[in-house]
């Protein structure tokens, strides 16, 4: 559903002040080679993992723990195990948590990431990956503001600029390709995007490329795409080749 479009000026000023960091949100179902299931969520620094995984002796295995980022790429907890009663019975009679260990991760990337485990004295590391769950729910109108940075123009002002306006986007057949047009609510030039992406779990990336209506065009790396929900975030760069010399940082948000 439509939202009302004077929601997203709230959108932009919050993009332009620093909602960037979206794109580096790692919450997520992520997986590893051996089987092991890590459900991943951050909520600003701190991040929370409920993890299904197999120990030294190749035993299923429960845990959860929790850490801070603190601005960095790795955080560290105390894992947690917990024993309790059936879901028939009610959820406050038997819980017990008790410490087993402790665990770090360290995102290598936005997509990859190193865990090492200490569980019941015994060490394990091992590399696990954002997990494609459903192809991206990329496709509809997403009401949008877009924020960039202009940098090395030749016919237009360098600086910042923002915008808002309808981003309509088609998937093609293999999900694997998006064709988006953003039609801005002032009278600043149409764009059209096609982006070829790669998925991994809710996020993705890709090089594509672009054409404007001003009659200017261009390559697009995406280096982050985000959808859930009726939402998506895109981080991209765009290096005009045909009409002018920029190159735009651009992030755009927007919801259905």
């Amino acid at each position: 559903m439509r939202r009302h479009v004077a929601n997203v000026f709230l959108a932009a000023a919050l993009a332009a002040s620093g909602a960037w960091a979206e794109s580096h949100n790692y919450s997520d179902f992520w997986g590893a080679t051996n089987g092991a299931t890590l459900n991943i969520v951050q909520t600003g620094e701190t991040v929370t993992v409920t993890g299904f995984l197999y120990d030294v002796d190749r035993l299923p295995t429960w845990i959860s723990f929790s850490g801070s980022l603190n601005g960095t790429s790795t955080f560290t907890g105390n894992v947690i195990q917990n024993a309790g009663d059936p879901p028939s019975n009610s959820w406050v009679s038997n819980w017990n948590p008790y410490s087993v260990g402790s665990a770090s991760i360290t995102f290598t990337s936005k997509s990859r990431g190193t865990l090492t485990l200490t569980l019941n004295g015994t060490t394990t590391t091992g590399t696990i990956r954002r997990a494609n769950i459903a192809k991206l729910p990329l496709a509809g109108q997403y009401v949008s503001s877009v924020v960039e940075v202009l940098q090395g123009c030749t016919s237009r002002q360098s600086g910042l600029y923002a915008g808002v306006g309808y981003f309509n986007v088609t998937l093609n057949d293999a999900g694997n390709a998006a064709t988006g047009s953003f039609e801005a609510l002032d009278n600043s030039p149409g764009c059209t995007y096609y982006l070829p992406f790669t998925q991994a779990g809710s996020t993705a990336t890709g090089n594509g490329t672009f054409s404007c209506n001003d009659g200017t065009s261009g390559d697009v790396e995406v280096e982050n795409l985000r959808a859930y929900d009726d939402i998506v975030t895109i981080q991209m760069t765009r290096t005009f080749t045909s009409g002018e010399t920029c190159v735009a940082s651009t992030f755009l948000s927007g919801s259905k």
